[in-house]
């Protein structure tokens, strides 16, 4: 079965719409004499003769004033052979109402013969007749859901499913879409499909599609564009917004042709549109048969052509001649209406009305004569030019309705194979498919069809076979390794879509098939397996990785391994790093890793990304939850990539260009701090940070489940983009840095570090422990400006090393580093004290601190500790030697 959506005029007012509509249903021999009713009704209406329900119908679509018709039209097509008894029609229509979510309206439908093949009309008043507002169903996509009810009325009635439906119903009653092919090729809509099949001539789209759309999509530049499509009798012309490809005269969409061949895509891909040399030569194209070789086809596109070119000349004439009619009577009137008119009036008033009105009524009679005398020529132009028949009409008319016939039923003629040798066609053993001696053939039946009157699939004739139910991709495959068997290689023989068939199962399954304009898709089709292949033995980890990697966009990427020690401890292993260097990995150096990286995580390791790039920041934005996540992209922020790191808990990374000036160092780090005190992790610092890699598990203990299992990290979102907020916030932060530059300048002073002696004298441990360090490091600096925040950073991670808690490491810098400056910088010395203790505690100092724990007992010496260390080992050694068990005398 198929349905169609038939599309309601747009020239008529809805009451008489639906009137004519309605009528036409009930009563189609009115307008089409060899059209017959077979069976009628309606549903949804208080009375029960047709014209009540017709005008019910009226009455309820008025009151939706909204809507120009709120009726819709259906046409429902059994194939041929196929006829529905009037129960199954009233079952068909419910299935079909109450699929569209209409069940309860109003509804007129009738069952009609007028070829080989029954069909229902159905109208469907969309206004509930109690509610009085229109339904709208699935947003007005209302035809995806027609073809869910004819899928459901094949499976209810048994009707033979059509090969291309887009719906069927599964064993267990759901209803499943066939899967979208994008290989397979773009078709013109059903309108043109339908003009093609009425003429059998190729509509400009389609010629557009097989001939231009390789062009558009190999072009390299316009000129090439414009040269190639010429020659084979096209243009690509930019009209309004948008552009138009024609092929001669006719001009159909570029979009329609291929979805590449926008002019915007096409812009971007060639740049700013060129248009074709005024003096380019295009090819001439003859009308082209949509199947070649049918008998008499040249003579009847000829005889259309000339019918229709004379039809229109026909109307120019007489619109011509209508038009010079109008104005000689307009001109006659007028001159008449003068001379009547001249002379003085004065006084004559009421005399000077009534020749006014009669010259009124005798012209407005002439204008109605020459009224009736045009229409009657249209009509007699309207007769001398009737629309010229259909091909299979033609070919009827022409004492020849066995090719009729065939044209008919075209679309069913068998596909063939054709071998090298003629074999006797002997049974043989193929998949699901029964042979049959008849003659000197072999039919091939499918077991399940078998016993059921199922027709046969495909025939052995010895030098060819051919195939009847080609559109079942079974029935080709199994045809197709018969003829392996046969003769090894063999030539395919049918239209484009078979072959298409033919060359894809050959790349599946091997066959050698000789076709020299197949060769090419048969490659591209076995490349295109053999990545599919590839793809599908691509982890799950690898894959999310290749998605997130695409979006970030990073030259590199540094995967670092964290394992949770069980007295919390964090042990950090970086997996590049080589002699105290790390660079990150390429993303193909990744996929080679992914092995390791998932034996990592079966060990129990959390595992980390961290994106590098010389000429893009990629920043972090940590901790959110959905209401903040959901505030970030409000505010117009675009990240690339959305992590759920934790049930509940997201990350985002957002991709800025860097500026390539001297501060953009500290304009990613001022950007982080920004954007993570709004929305994420006010303690996170650095504009380089690592975050949970997709596709891994979340090992912290406290995210453990019940059964002992992690959540994974979910990879929400991935676009490739690049933030154009945060990247006027990167310039806002680095214009202030070239003002401050610009400043210090004017007044040049080198802010060099004080003397240790100048420090003032403090107590506390933590205190002795930085003033200690501080003069160690400052020993250590060759000359020039110190940067003291950086010498803070390197005292915060030795105390760690050296055994002091974060809280002690804070406290010591926020009263310790002010003293250490020249001159007051106007600082937070509270939050610059917490960033930088949290510093030594973050992945970075984790990754510090443990490369440097060799240092531990030279630092505790540097801050007088090692005696103390000495006294408490040996006052334990004197304990041990008084508890230990001594000789007896």
């Amino acid at each position: 079965m198929i349905v169609k959506k038939v599309p309601n005029s747009k020239s008529k007012h809805k009451t008489a719409s639906i009137r004519d509509l309605a009528d036409y249903i009930r009563e189609p021999h009115n307008q089409n004499p060899d059209e017959k009713v077979l069976y009628a009704n309606g549903r949804g209406f208080l009375c029960d003769d047709h014209a009540a329900q017709r005008e019910e119908m009226v009455a309820l679509a008025a009151e939706s004033v909204r809507s120009k018709n709120p009726v819709n039209h259906y046409i429902m097509s059994w194939r041929e052979g196929e006829q529905p008894s009037p129960e199954q029609v009233e079952e068909a229509v419910s299935i079909f109402m109450e699929e569209l979510g209409w069940k309860d309206h109003q509804a007129i439908y009738g069952l009609h013969k007028d070829t080989d093949n029954i069909h229902l009309h159905i109208a469907i008043n969309r206004v509930h007749p109690e509610t009085l507002k229109i339904v709208e169903i699935n947003r007005g996509f209302d035809i995806e859901l027609a073809h869910r009810a004819i899928a459901r009325i094949e499976h209810a009635q048994g009707w033979q499913r059509e090969q291309n439906g887009r719906y069927q119903v599964l064993e267990n009653g759901e209803l499943g879409r066939a899967p979208y092919d994008p290989e397979k090729p773009r078709q013109p809509d059903q309108k043109k499909r339908d003009m093609e099949n009425r003429t059998g001539e190729k509509s400009a789209l389609r010629i557009a599609i097989e001939d231009g759309a390789a062009i558009i999509k190999q072009a390299q530049s316009w000129e090439q564009l414009h040269r190639e499509l010429a020659a084979k009798g096209m243009r690509y012309e930019k009209t309004g917004s948008g552009a138009t490809v024609f092929v001669g005269d006719v001009g159909v969409k570029a979009s329609d042709v291929d979805r590449n061949a926008s002019l915007a895509k096409m812009q971007k891909r060639l740049g700013e549109y060129q248009p074709a040399p005024q003096r380019q030569q295009v090819a001439q194209r003859e009308p082209e048969p949509i199947k070649p070789d049918v008998p008499g086809w040249k003579d009847y596109i000829t005889g259309r052509k000339a019918h229709y070119a004379a039809k229109n000349a026909a109307k120019l004439a007489l619109d011509k001649q209508q038009e010079q009619e109008r104005k000689q009577l307009a001109e006659q009137q007028k001159a008449r209406r003068d001379e009547l008119m001249r002379g003085n009036w004065k006084g004559k008033g009421e005399v000077l009305n009534a020749m006014r009105s009669v010259i009124a009524a005798e012209q407005a009679a002439e204008k109605a004569a020459l009224k009736e005398k045009h229409q009657k020529q249209r009509e007699q132009w309207r007769q001398q030019f009737r629309p010229y028949p259909d091909l299979e009409q033609w070919q009827r008319m022409q004492k020849s309705p066995e090719l009729a016939e065939q044209w008919r039923h075209r679309a069913s003629e068998p596909q063939r194979i054709e071998g090298a040798s003629g074999e006797p066609p002997t049974p043989r053993d193929i998949r699901a498919y029964v042979p049959e001696i008849v003659g000197q053939q072999v039919h091939y039946s499918r077991k399940d069809d078998a016993g059921r009157g199922g027709g046969v699939s495909f025939v052995d004739k010895g030098k060819s076979i051919d195939i009847h139910d080609w559109r079942n991709r079974d029935s080709t495959l199994a045809a197709l390794q018969l003829s392996a068997q046969k003769w090894g290689s063999f030539t395919v023989t049918g239209n484009d879509e078979y072959k298409a068939m033919c060359a894809k199962l050959a790349a599946e399954h091997g066959f050698k098939i000789t076709n020299p304009e197949l060769q090419e898709s048969i490659q591209q089709e076995r490349q295109r397996i053999q990545q599919e292949r590839a793809q599908a033995m691509k982890s799950e980890q690898l894959k999310q990785f290749e998605r997130y990697a695409e979006a970030v966009g990073a030259e590199r990427y540094r995967v670092t391994s964290i394992k949770m020690q069980a007295d919390g401890r964090k042990q950090t292993f970086i997996l590049d790093k080589k002699d105290g260097i790390t660079r990150g990995f390429t993303p193909q150096e990744i996929a080679q890793r992914t092995p390791e990286m998932q034996r990592l995580q079966r060990r129990g390791e959390n595992l980390y990304y961290t994106p590098l790039s010389d000429r893009k920041h990629h920043i972090l934005i940590d901790d959110m939850n959905r209401e903040k996540l959901e505030r970030l992209i409000r505010d117009g922020y675009q990240p690339a990539v959305v992590l759920e790191s934790s049930p509940g808990n997201y990350q985002a990374i957002i991709t800025v260009p860097k500026l390539g000036t001297v501060h953009d160092k500290d304009v990613g780090n001022r950007l982080s701090d920004a954007l993570n005190r709004e929305y994420g992790d006010p303690k996170l610092s650095g504009a380089i940070h690592p975050h949970r890699a997709p596709g891994y598990e979340n090992r912290k203990p406290k995210h453990q489940r019940e059964d002992g299992s992690y959540p994974e990290v979910r990879l929400l979102k991935a676009e490739r983009r690049e933030c154009v907020k945060a990247l006027a916030l990167s310039s806002q932060i680095d214009a202030e840095y070239q003002r401050q530059a610009a400043l210090k300048a004017q007044q040049p002073t080198l802010a060099k570090a004080k003397p240790a002696l100048e420090l003032a004298a403090a107590s506390g441990s933590a205190i002795d422990a930085y003033q200690r360090h501080y003069r160690d490091v400052l020993k250590r600096q060759r000359g020039g400006e110190v940067d003291l925040s950086r010498v803070d950073s390197m005292i915060a991670v030795r105390m760690r090393v050296t055994g002091h808690d974060q809280a002690a490491i804070e406290g010591a810098i926020r009263q310790c580093a002010p003293a250490t400056r020249q001159k007051d910088e106007g600082r937070d010395w509270n939050d610059y004290a917490q960033r930088t203790a949290r510093y030594a505690y973050s992945a970075a100092g984790d990754r510090q601190a443990a490369e440097l724990g060799k240092y531990r007992q030279q630092w505790e010496k540097l801050e007088g500790r090692e005696p103390v260390r000495q006294q408490e080992q040996a006052k334990a050694q004197k304990i041990e030697r008084d508890n230990s068990p001594g000789m007896s005398l």
